[in-house]
């Protein structure tokens, strides 16, 4: 079941990556991988800027289309 998108996830919580919720390969090969912990570093201050996470020890800018497509287990 999942929770959310990582686009509505809190800013600074940990959240796990939910089982067959990446839609996006590109996102698989950077390291977006199931059960993996992510969070939300930062977010623009534009209502629809990029998102700033980390994945394990990488970080990433992402734009908001591209975290929609990952899903969040529930917390």
């Amino acid at each position: 079941m999942y929770a959310s998108n990582l686009n509505l996830a809190p800013v600074g919580q940990w959240r796990r990556i939910a089982a067959g919720g990446i839609l996006n390969l590109r996102l698989l090969e950077l390291g977006f991988l199931p059960h993996e912990q992510v969070r939300v570093l930062r977010r623009s201050w534009f209502r629809r800027g990029a998102l700033v996470v980390q994945v394990g020890p990488a970080v990433f800018g992402l734009r908001p289309a591209e975290a929609s497509q990952i899903l969040l287990e529930v917390a």
